[in-house]
């Protein structure tokens, strides 16, 4: 039968009486051969009360409780200081991307631009197709440029009323009149995709056309919508193509899409 508190107390009683007795028997030295006997049952019951008190459970003093509170609080409070720490980071990574553009604008006062924020990323191509926040009632078309501030991030390829999305210049779809920033040799760049490692192929230069790592790719505005001199990426590296006739180069974009918090849309330029 399960021991309750209240038998756990009776045996307590029990002991506490028969070590009582055995004490005054001791002193008046009337144990005799019953010491052993007594001093056996003690030891049993002692022995059967030992897993009670082992399983009963000990509360927690009201310091202990206030020292677990406190503990709770902290590690709530350091929670909630890492979150507003990330959101402020990704506020001044906007921030300066927006200070960014409006340089560039202010530079370029004959471009129209249209700021906006990226709300979205496609989950199959993160890196190459994003959503912005702005659509048609802002006077976006599909085949407008999409820049960040003057680098060439990516094309309109979709708009409804409010939104649209933007297929970046890393998407196979993508291909683009370019040239070389210093000799002005045009060619054609494309999309490689993930296949690429996110890199651009700028192609059907003349074989004997001089370039350099490092050297930029710009817009050469033979695309429809898409005005000269935007920024694409840069040179690193290169091989002539015997059997084509041709010059390829390897390009590496300058932005890197899926850290973009904003962008700005060309809507018009005095090109246009």
């Amino acid at each position: 039968m399960p021991l309750t508190l209240k038998r756990t107390t009776l045996f307590i009683v029990i002991l506490l009486l028969a070590s009582t007795v055995l004490v005054v028997l001791d002193r008046q030295q009337r144990l005799g051969g019953i010491t052993a006997p007594l001093t056996g049952l003690v030891t049993d019951v002692q022995r059967g009360i030992a897993p009670v008190f082992a399983s009963l459970p000990v509360p927690a003093t009201s310091s202990e409780r206030e020292l677990r509170a406190e503990v709770e609080r902290l590690r709530a409070e350091r929670n909630a200081l890492l979150a507003e720490v990330a959101r402020l980071r990704q506020a001044q990574q906007e921030l300066d991307q927006l200070r960014a553009q409006l340089r560039f604008q202010q530079e370029h006062p004959g471009l129209q631009l249209v700021p906006a924020r990226i709300i979205g990323f496609d989950p199959e191509r993160p890196q190459r197709v994003f959503v912005i926040d702005r659509g048609s009632e802002a006077g976006i078309r599909v085949g407008m440029a999409v820049l960040d501030p003057n680098v060439l991030v990516g094309i309109v390829t979709r708009v409804e009323p409010d939104r649209s999305q933007v297929t970046a210049v890393t998407d196979p779809s993508i291909q683009l009149g370019a040239q070389l920033s210093e000799s002005g040799a045009e060619g054609i760049v494309y999309g490689q995709g993930w296949r690429g490692s996110g890199l651009l192929i700028l192609r059907h230069l003349p074989p004997d056309t001089p370039y350099r790592n490092g050297e930029l790719v710009v817009t050469s505005g033979r695309t429809a919508g898409i005005p000269p001199g935007l920024v694409i990426g840069v040179v690193i590296g290169g091989s002539r193509q015997v059997a084509d006739d041709e010059l390829r180069l390897t390009v590496r974009p300058l932005v890197d899409i899926p850290s973009l918090r904003t962008a700005s849309v060309l809507v018009s330029s005095a090109t246009q």
